[in-house]
């Protein structure tokens, strides 16, 4: 999974994405970090993420803008651990979308630091209820995905 920040008008933003809904698919239609799945091929928790994420919006990750990795998280319904990959990106880049990705969106981290955006989510599932979450214009950000956002809100804040 990457985790991408980018310095736009003097404010620091990551990049999120909305992925489409597919049968079968657990998050889908969620917001998330782009990313996926390590393949044999990739030789790092790092590679996996960059060629993800230039398959899912088109956006190529340089090894220059890699700056590390974030402490593993793993998720609460699956058998699924994500090592977050961090990059910034060191010039413009437009996200395209592809089949897995119906929108995307650059997210503030002043946003989330101004604590207004916390919210809880419910699922529309009886078994899923009281999800601390994250709401921009509209987004509902939950999950494994807000849990990281914590993560990277904590450390901004010194906490």
């Amino acid at each position: 999974m990457a985790v991408v920040f980018r310095r736009s008008g003097g404010r620091e933003e990551v990049l999120m994405i909305e992925r489409a809904e597919r049968v079968g698919d657990p998050w889908s239609g969620q917001v998330a970090f782009p990313g996926g799945k390590v393949e044999a091929f990739d030789g790092s928790f790092e590679e996996a993420a960059a060629r993800e994420t230039e398959e899912e919006v088109g956006i190529r990750l340089g090894a220059s803008s890699f700056l590390g990795y974030m402490s593993s998280v793993k998720a609460r319904t699956r058998d699924i651990t994500v090592v977050p990959c961090v990059f910034e990106l060191t010039e413009d880049a437009t996200p395209t979308l592809s089949g897995e990705v119906v929108s995307t969106f650059w997210l503030p981290l002043a946003e989330l630091l101004s604590g207004e955006s916390r919210s809880v989510y419910s699922p529309e599932r009886g078994d899923m209820t009281g999800f601390p979450s994250f709401v921009y214009e509209g987004h509902v950000i939950w999950g494994l995905t807000e849990r990281i956002l914590s993560a990277i809100v904590g450390d901004a804040a010194g906490g």
